[in-house]
């Protein structure tokens, strides 16, 4: 079973890109319409992974699938004209989601999603020729959650639920070595667990306070690193590798009020425990060039606040407009900036579109457009960053969701 799933991962999650530090909120088309801000508001299935004790809004038993694509691009601008400037690769990642919703009686809800926390996919075009190789030439991070919850209703004003998180995680990360000029491709995974919750409390039908959390996961990876010749020097053997890192801890609080019967707005704000990690560190079976046991880089990270912002009007019965608006901080300590993970304060604005198209399906699309303000790096010899500014990163988004209701 265990090997079942990791192949149903490796199917169904390519490479995530563009998060602030590697978290991922594109759970689905209305709630990417809606700039994520669904923790208060009426649900869908998605709802699950949003805040499930909203789920308590659905009846019967429903069930949701849905993708989204990115295709984000940037430009590392070198301060020395000697080097080159170098682009992200051409390339569009994805992110699948699949929920499930059963009403079990008029007080308990049973819910289930499948998504992604974190993701990451930093692919500079001719990698192994770009001037930043001996720092990063590709990294990515590939998971999956599988997210059991128990949803309560306590009366027709508050509902809770409770559940436990199965977390899948794929680290990869390709770099050349210096100064042996040896290229390394590091490929590891492993499971982790943690628990979550969320609350919805809804005075008037024109009001809703919604809380979600979900704990930190210290995802432990295990796999091997491959080794190649670049130069004169020997490549070395095929080494077995294990690190840590973790998923971190978030707590989302928001507000949903309809000022008319067709109109919902809904603004959150979400904090991420990004303190946690303080560095990435790696271990070698057998040692790393015969010398080193275990390499680590310097991360030490900061808390960040996402603020989120979300309109839905009902143009028609069976026709929903969607707008959101995103301000996500970067958790990146500017003394220990890497090209690994290249990103800085971003913000994103989406449209999306629901369809009722009868009693059974609906469909859900939206279109986002994310772009950063522009990061400067200063040369620090010892990590082999030179000097540069990564200008004009955006990315262009889109995606579906379609729901069937039993």
């Amino acid at each position: 079973m265990r090997k079942l799933l990791i192949v149903l991962c490796l199917v169904l999650v390519p490479l995530q890109a563009r998060a602030s530090g590697y978290s991922v909120y594109e759970w689905s088309a209305r709630g990417n319409a809606l700039g994520g801000a669904m923790v208060a508001r009426d649900a869908d299935p998605s709802a699950v992974a949003y805040n499930p004790a909203n789920i308590t809004d659905l009846p019967g038993a429903q069930v949701q699938v849905g993708a989204t694509a990115i295709k984000p691009t940037a430009t590392m601008n070198f301060k020395d004209p000697s080097i080159a400037d170098r682009d992200f690769s051409d390339a569009i990642w994805g992110l699948p989601t699949a929920y499930y919703t059963q009403q079990l009686n008029d007080h308990y809800w049973f819910g289930f999603g499948m998504f992604s926390r974190v993701g990451l996919g930093t692919d500079y075009a001719g990698g192994d020729g770009w001037a930043g190789r001996y720092n990063c030439s590709y990294a990515g991070i590939q998971s999956m959650s599988f997210n059991p919850n128990l949803a309560m209703k306590f009366s027709d004003q508050f509902s809770l639920a409770i559940g436990v998180e199965a977390t899948y995680l794929r680290f990869m990360y390709d770099n050349t070595i210096a100064p042996v000029n040896v290229k390394q491709e590091i490929d590891a995974d492993g499971w982790a667990y943690g628990l979550n919750a969320g609350a919805r409390y809804r005075p008037y039908d024109w009001l809703a306070f919604g809380l979600a959390w979900r704990s930190q996961i210290d995802m432990t990876v295990d796999g091997h690193s491959e080794f190649t010749k670049k130069g004169v020097f020997p490549a070395p053997a095929r080494a077995d590798i294990s690190g840590t890192e973790p998923v971190p801890e978030s707590v989302t609080f928001g507000v949903m009020v309809k000022p008319i019967d067709r109109l919902s707005l809904e603004a959150d704000v979400v904090w991420t425990h990004w303190s946690a990690y303080q560095a990435l560190t790696m271990n070698y079976d057998p040692k790393l060039l015969g010398v080193y046991s275990s390499v680590s880089s310097t991360k030490n990270w900061n808390n960040t606040w996402r603020f989120q912002f979300g309109a839905e009007y009902a143009l028609t019965d069976s026709v929903d407009l969607r707008a959101g608006y995103v301000y996500d901080q970067s958790p990146i300590n500017d003394d220990y900036e890497d090209f690994a993970v290249p990103c800085s304060d971003r913000q994103i604005v989406t449209l999306g579109l629901g369809w009722k198209v009868d009693q059974n399906w609906v469909l859900d699309l939206f279109y986002g457009y994310l772009w950063m303000v522009d990061r400067h790096y200063d040369a620090r010899s010892a990590d082999h960053i030179d000097e540069l500014d990564r200008e004009d990163a955006h990315a262009h988004m889109a995606g579906m969701s379609l729901t069937y209701k039993f």
